[in-house]
C-alpha cells in the first residue's frame, strides 16, 4: 500500500567488466616479494603465473587456466608442477601436474580487486594492486597496436623440449621489459627469477636477473623475511615465430646456455601478426 520513488545518481557507474589491460603483473603490498602475473587471452580465457613461497621459506610457483565471468576470472584448477631439473638433462617426460586447488579474481576497477584462494585445504583472501601497465594495451579506449615488433612479444614463451618451464613477457613503456621465468634448480625444487631489462638492438635483454627467498606462504606472509640476490643476466632474441633465450647465471650449479623457445600464448587486444 506503499509508493516508493528511487532515484539513481548521476555518479552510479556500470559495473567493471574486464578489459585487456588487465593482463599485467599484480600484488597485494601486504604480501610485498610475491604476487601474480595474468594474460587475457581470446574468447573469454585467462592464464596465471603466481609467484610465492612454500612453507619453509624457499619458492614456489602455480599456475592456471580460467574463464573470464564478467568482472571476474576462475581459475578452477591451480597446477603445482614437479619432476623438472635445471639445465641441459631436463626431462619433459617427468613432469608431473597436479591439481592442489582453485583461485578467484574479482575486480572493482582497473587498477584493484581482490583474490581468493583455496590450496591444501586453506584458504585466504589477498587485496589485489597493479604493478605493471603492457604498452599496447589498456582499459578504457583501446590504444592502438605499437608498430614496432619487439613491443608484440608481451606473452608466455617456452622450449618444447623443457615443457614444464617457460618465460612470461611484457614489455613496457620507454623501451622497458619485464620477464619471469618460471623453473626449477638442479635439485629439482621448483624456482623463478625475474628481472626488469630493455629492448636492445631488436633483443630483449635482462642484465640483472633476480632471485628471492624467505617467505613463507600463506596469511602468516612477512615482507620483511624476504631477500633477494643477482641470479644471473638473459638475453630473449625473438620474434613472432620463436628464437633463443641465452642466460647465464652467477647461483653454483646453474651455468649457462640457451634454449630454442616458441611462442605459448598471444594476449588479447595485442596480436604479434599484423
Amino acid at each position: 500500500g506503499q509508493v516508493l520513488e528511487i532515484s539513481a545518481s548521476e555518479a552510479s557507474q556500470p559495473p567493471f567488466e574486464l578489459e585487456a589491460g588487465i593482463s599485467a603483473a599484480w600484488y597485494d603490498p601486504e604480501h610485498d616479494g610475491e604476487g601474480f602475473l595474468l594474460e587475457l587471452l581470446a574468447d573469454g580465457r585467462a592464464i596465471l603465473y603466481w609467484f610465492t613461497y612454500n612453507d619453509e621459506g624457499g619458492q614456489d610457483w602455480y599456475f592456471a587456466a580460467g574463464e573470464v565471468l564478467g568482472r571476474r576470472i576462475v581459475f578452477p584448477e591451480l597446477l603445482r608442477v614437479t619432476g623438472g631439473k635445471f639445465g641441459p638433462d631436463y626431462d619433459p617426460t617427468r613432469i608431473v601436474k597436479t591439481a592442489v586447488g582453485s583461485a578467484a579474481f574479482t575486480w572493482n576497477d582497473c587498477d584493484s580487486g581482490f583474490m581468493d584462494w583455496f590450496i591444501d585445504e586453506r584458504h585466504d583472501r589477498q587485496e589485489l594492486t597493479r604493478l605493471t601497465r603492457i604498452l599496447g594495451i589498456d582499459c578504457g579506449t583501446p590504444q592502438m597496436a605499437p608498430e614496432s615488433a619487439e613491443l608484440r612479444l608481451s606473452g608466455s614463451w617456452f622450449d618444447p623440449s623443457h615443457d614444464g618451464e617457460g618465460f612470461i613477457v611484457q614489455v613496457l613503456s620507454g623501451d622497458h621489459v619485464l620477464v619471469y621465468w618460471f623453473s626449477y634448480d638442479p635439485d629439482g625444487d621448483r624456482r623463478w627469477f625475474y628481472g626488469v631489462g630493455e629492448v636492445r638492438e631488436g633483443k630483449l635483454v635482462v642484465d640483472e636477473m633476480l632471485t628471492t627467498s624467505g617467505g613463507i606462504f600463506g596469511p602468516n606472509y612477512n615482507p620483511e623475511q624476504v631477500s633477494g640476490a643477482v641470479w644471473g643476466s638473459l638475453e630473449l632474441d625473438i620474434d613472432c615465430d620463436g628464437g633463443t633465450a641465452r642466460y647465464e647465471s652467477s647461483e653454483q650449479g646453474f651455468g649457462s646456455g640457451e634454449l630454442n623457445v616458441i611462442r605459448l600464448s598471444e594476449l588479447d587486444g595485442l596480436p604479434c601478426s599484423l
